[in-house]
């Protein structure tokens, strides 16, 4: 029994890693990233560092480890994850032209969707902000 769980769940793991990394490729976000700060050498590097942050995160998270990395750790990371989500959900509402196909059903001009754009953002940190702080008990 121990071993299947074992098998199941190592093919569990690899399955959701496939997909994540079939998402990432999708959207395209490394080269995305590296097209607008003109690092397109710095490629390989970017894929590297996404694996091996990605390796620790997950092995940090399994096995329920604290790292104390201070308040500027903290914001530097907060910072960069911010960054990264910043990316990835850009990149699939680039992909997806969401905005655009929504605007035109809803008819909206053209001229507004930049303020819809920041409505958005501005819905996204205040709703990460309060999460944050219910999470953290206030």
């Amino acid at each position: 029994m121990k071993l299947f769980l074992i098998i199941f769940g190592i093919s569990s793991g690899v399955i959701v890693g496939s997909g994540v990394v079939s998402l990432l490729i999708l959207v395209g976000i490394i080269p995305r990233m590296a097209q607008i700060s003109k690092t397109k050498e710095f490629i390989g590097a970017y894929e590297s560092l996404l694996v091996i942050g990605t390796l620790f995160g997950s092995l940090i998270s399994i096995q329920g480890m604290n790292i104390r990395i201070g308040k500027i750790g903290a914001l530097v990371a907060g910072l960069a994850y911010g960054v990264f989500v910043g990316f990835l959900s850009s990149g699939l509402t680039e992909i997806l032209d969401y905005i655009p196909v929504v605007a035109r059903r809803l008819k909206i001009p053209a001229l507004y969707l930049k303020y819809i754009i920041i409505a958005m953002l501005v819905g996204k940190v205040i709703g990460s902000l309060i999460g944050w702080s219910i999470i953290q008990g206030g």
